[in-house]
């Protein structure tokens, strides 16, 4: 682990290279553990024979800024935090694909009941991801949206909206992958565009 090379955080002030590099060799191998133990779930499931009828979702509830932006942990709008790893396997899930498509947590629910037979409610906003999975389909949901406490954002795959969040709670916009610079103040017709997408706080 110790001999990994990470690149620095994205405008960081806080450590030096090298005690960035050690940081994230540390949550590295943290997820390494968790892949590990992965592995021992899988494996039960195979002396099981219950392998080729499971589908089977990697993912996290959160990300971690690890020092990007002088920041640390979750809870914040930006993608490093907001933005989680999802990745499935099992019956059809077509091998080897890699997609861009936007994306939701909630659509897992509607993707297990697609993968049971059990048809989904009208009323849920969950979407099933399978034509994605098996290939059918490049895109899946023109926006997604995200909040926390008193913040709201939605991101269109480009350009993410966020509203409530820092000291002046103003709008912020940002063209991701790039979150260094708040444009909105350059592209109104944008903040007007996302707006209208934006999560009410309830």
């Amino acid at each position: 682990v110790r001999t990994r090379k990470y690149t620095q955080p994205n405008h960081s002030t806080e450590f030096d290279a090298a005690t960035h590099v050690a940081i994230r060799q540390n949550y590295t191998a943290m997820v390494e553990n968790i892949d590990r133990w992965l592995g021992v779930f899988l494996d039960e499931i195979r002396k099981r024979g219950e392998f080729d009828n499971t589908l089977v979702v990697y993912s996290s509830d959160h990300g971690d800024m690890l020092g990007d932006l002088n920041r640390w942990a979750k809870s914040v709008p930006y993608q490093p935090s907001i933005g989680v790893p999802l990745a499935l396997a099992g019956p059809g899930v077509e091998r080897g694909i890699r997609s861009e498509a936007l994306v939701s947590h909630i659509d897992l629910a509607a993707t297990f009941l697609t993968a049971a037979g059990v048809k989904v409610p009208r009323t849920m906003d969950s979407r099933p991801l399978q034509p994605v999975l098996s290939g059918k389909a490049r895109t899946h949901r023109e926006y997604v949206r995200s909040g926390l406490n008193e913040w709201r954002a939605v991101w269109d795959g480009r350009y993410k909206l966020v509203r409530g969040f820092g000291k002046e709670k103003q709008f912020l916009l940002f063209d991701v992958p790039a979150e260094n610079n708040d444009i909105a103040a350059q592209r109104p017709e944008i903040v007007e565009r996302l707006t209208k997408l934006l999560p009410e706080i309830r």
